[in-house]
């Protein structure tokens, strides 16, 4: 009897031990990602990139286009048959954001969590940024296993969370929530096929959803150092 114990204790531990093994920590998580987008070499000769984006929504044509520059500037401009309906320009401090129903500029935590997300390769820099990434666990997107992050401010006042396929280790969908004049509103952002530029994968179908719907927009082109100016992303 005493031996069937000591047998059941050490299958136990054995079972323990293997799930230890396989279950990959938060910073292995994020190492493979940059791996697998063509590593942290590649990624750090990118000093300025412009994605342009294009889209169908309620049978308007929508055109997205996305510029970053380093160290952590940013703008989106949203243009539906020809008007622009939306921008957002963020110069690493302060965010102006313009759209049909007004403007308004975002200061403190609101602008640090949309300048952190939206910084160049923001996995490169959450460490000297403060923020804090933990593992959540395993997590089906779509029918694919995935491991779940959680990403948090160094103040606590932001988090948001990421996905990344368990096999190929991309990023397969982000998930954050912002507050509006109509409150917080949840936004997913689910990523796919994956292509090269440059040596760097890219998503080239992006589907974001959204309160105001889904929408799947089809990325164009990536064009990377090309000379952004700082003047690009002014906030007055």
């Amino acid at each position: 009897m005493k031996k069937m114990g000591l047998i059941v204790g050490l299958l136990l531990t054995m079972g323990q031990w293997a799930m230890a093994q396989s279950t990959p920590t938060a910073d292995e998580i994020v190492a493979t990602y940059i791996a697998a987008i063509g590593g942290k070499d590649a990624l750090m000769k990118v000093t300025d990139m412009t994605t342009n984006m294009s889209a169908e929504m309620n049978g308007n044509a929508i055109i997205v286009t996305r510029k970053q520059k380093m160290p952590a500037m940013f703008s989106m401009v949203i243009n539906a048959n020809g008007m622009e309906v939306m921008k957002q320009t963020g110069d690493g401090i302060k965010v102006a954001m313009g759209g049909m129903q007004g403007s308004r500029t975002l200061d403190g935590s609101a602008a640090q969590q949309m300048t952190l997300m939206n910084t160049l390769f923001p996995e490169l820099h959450y460490a000297e940024n403060g923020v804090k990434t933990t593992l959540v666990g395993p997590e089906k997107v779509d029918g694919k296993d995935t491991w779940k992050l959680s990403h948090t401010t160094a103040d606590g006042a932001a988090t948001w969370t990421d996905n990344f396929d368990a096999a190929t280790g991309l990023k397969v969908q982000s998930v954050s929530t912002s507050k509006g004049p109509q409150g917080e509103m949840k936004n997913t952002m689910v990523y796919s096929d994956y292509k090269d530029t440059a040596g760097i994968k890219f998503p080239m179908t992006i589907v974001q959803q959204s309160p105001r719907g889904p929408m799947t927009m089809a990325v164009d082109n990536v064009k990377i150092n090309k000379g952004l100016k700082d003047s690009d992303f002014t906030v007055k």
